[in-house]
């Protein structure tokens, strides 16, 4: 059995000895984890491994209420056509969001929060700029009027408590109005939004069309926002902390910015800022001579995949120039519930790192970030960083 204790001392340690024995290993905290490459993404695909709808909220007591509806009506966390219906009206709302609109604002934004601390010569980089920089890009993407950001920024944060593994019964409260807000503020949103462009009106065009009420629409931007802020703000720390830890690398992409695509990539496999996808099984299922029996939870170990030695040479070394990674790797999933926003995603992180390597190529590392979670998304703990005034 995998214990809880050996995933939060040393995660990639207990992964590799297990992966070398098993393709699956018994969860001390529920579950099984799927841990080779080959399998995660089989398994992906596979019919008979469906998503837990309202399982996780209501394992905590929550079977009813906003934060049901949270999981209960999300395309994330769907099965079968009310999945395809609700993936389809986003696919739809972000074929407008055009990618060179999306980095002008990403590059804005980074920039404003360099700007706003640049004569200290020093920043707590995850509450300065990781966890202000992908909320502020998906604020653009979704018309949030720059009076209104710093109110809307905050309920994304409250919202966030309730996915902590270490959520308190006030956390949940407190999440609980926090989407609540949200959910009223993007319905009111699509209501006023009649442009005939834009995110906004797209969504609201496309739920009217596949007959999806618009609280069911509401609930689909705050998945949208909840995976895109918690997964990219993690992905912002791993690839800056990772490419700092490894000086050569992060001056090769200061003087050369061909390659922050790559830096994108290799910090993704690395250390991803979602750690797996736990799903359900709805039949028996045999793998590799291993019976899994039906309805038993299964997390499709993404932080292990990544490091599967079968797949990538030297996969505990960090390396930008290495010829074995996939632009499109498993850190974004993979399957019908890929994440539907990955190209976004990817444009924010590529032009986020551009721009600290253009603007602070002598950043430096204060502390060493911490990332915790092994199930879903990463936690990086706080970390300072300075720079020459």
């Amino acid at each position: 059995m995998l214990t809880i204790a050996e995933l939060d001392a040393n995660p990639q340690a207990a992964f590799k000895r297990w992966r070398s024995k098993s393709p699956i290993v018994e969860y001390e905290g529920g579950g099984l984890f799927v841990l080779r490459h080959a399998d995660v993404v089989q398994l992906s695909s596979d019919p008979r491994i469906v998503a837990t709808e309202a399982a996780i909220p209501e394992s905590r007591g929550v079977t009813e209420g906003i934060l049901h509806e949270f999981f209960s009506l999300g395309m994330l966390t769907a099965n079968g056509a009310p999945h395809e219906r609700r993936r389809s009206i986003m696919s739809r709302a972000l074929s407008t969001v055009l990618a060179k609109e999306l980095r002008a604002s990403v590059r804005n934004a980074t920039e404003d929060l360099i700007d706003a601390v640049y004569a200290q010569g020093t920043a707590e980089f995850v509450s300065q700029f990781a966890d202000k920089i992908p909320v502020l890009a998906l604020a653009g993407i979704l018309g949030v009027p720059q009076e209104e950001r710093a109110v809307f920024v905050s309920h994304v944060g409250e919202l966030s408590r309730f996915f902590s593994p270490t959520s308190t019964t006030a956390d949940i409260a407190k999440s609980a109005e926090a989407a609540a807000f949200l959910r009223d503020y993007l319905m009111l949103k699509m209501a006023q939004s009649h442009t005939g462009a834009g995110f906004m009106d797209a969504i609201r065009e496309a739920a009217e069309d596949a007959g999806v009420s618009p609280v069911e629409a509401a609930i689909q931007i705050i998945q949208l926002i909840i995976g895109g802020n918690e997964s990219v703000r993690a992905a912002i720390v791993a690839q800056t902390s990772l490419l700092l830890l490894h000086k050569s690398q992060w001056n090769a992409v200061c003087e050369e910015q061909s390659l922050v695509a790559a830096a994108v990539s290799e910090a993704m496999r690395y250390q991803p800022g979602i750690a797996g996808m736990v799903r359900a099984t709805a039949d028996e299922i045999e793998l590799h001579g291993h019976i899994i029996p039906a309805h038993t939870l299964l997390i499709l170990s993404t932080i292990s995949a990544l490091r599967d030695e079968t797949v990538y040479q030297h996969p505990d070394t960090f390396d930008i120039h290495r010829d074995d990674l996939s632009r499109d790797h498993l850190a974004f999933g993979a399957g019908a519930h890929r994440c539907v926003a990955d190209h976004l995603a990817r444009i924010e992180l590529e032009e986020c790192l551009s721009v600290f390597t253009r603007r602070l190529p002598k950043l430096r590392l204060e502390d060493i970030p911490v990332f915790n979670g092994h199930i879903f998304v990463r936690m990086p703990s706080h970390f300072c960083v300075s720079w020459p005034v």
